[in-house]
């Protein structure tokens, strides 16, 4: 499970979805093993459904609003919402749609980044301040 991670939008090595953390969770996943995202970032949402279309790695359940979907008989939606992280509710109170991504991992093949351009989050983290005094500072 992956829970809103920071999605490390300026440095692609250190999202906990690129090719350099899929190659690790191989390591101790079992073949085939399930991963879960949930988040409230759109950029590491979209980068995700963008890195599993690159390596054609089907998805088992995609909702870019987990508690605005009609989860029919979905029983992965349905337990993806049942428990909320304390994060989670800090965003849903703030209005944020909270994106849920699920697939297999396969153990084998190699792995390549998407070559897309994603726009940026256009928000910080909760009660997070600058950190840099420049302009292009996120």
């Amino acid at each position: 499970w992956l829970t809103f991670s920071d999605p490390q939008m300026k440095k692609p090595s250190k999202r906990l979805t690129s090719t350099y953390f899929l190659s690790r969770y191989r390591r101790f996943l079992q073949a085939d093993g399930l991963v879960h995202l949930k988040t409230d970032s759109r950029f590491l949402f979209t980068y995700t459904v963008e890195m599993l279309r690159a390596n054609a790695i089907p998805t088992l359940a995609c909702t870019d609003n987990l508690y605005g979907a009609n989860y029919g008989d979905d029983a992965l939606l349905h337990d993806a919402a049942a428990i909320q992280t304390y994060y989670e509710q800090m965003w849903r109170q703030r209005g944020m749609d909270i994106k849920y991504l699920c697939f297999r991992l396969p153990a084998e093949g190699a792995l390549t980044e998407p070559d897309v351009e994603i726009p940026l989050d256009d928000y910080r983290s909760y009660c997070r301040v600058k950190r840099s005094s420049k302009a292009s500072g996120r």
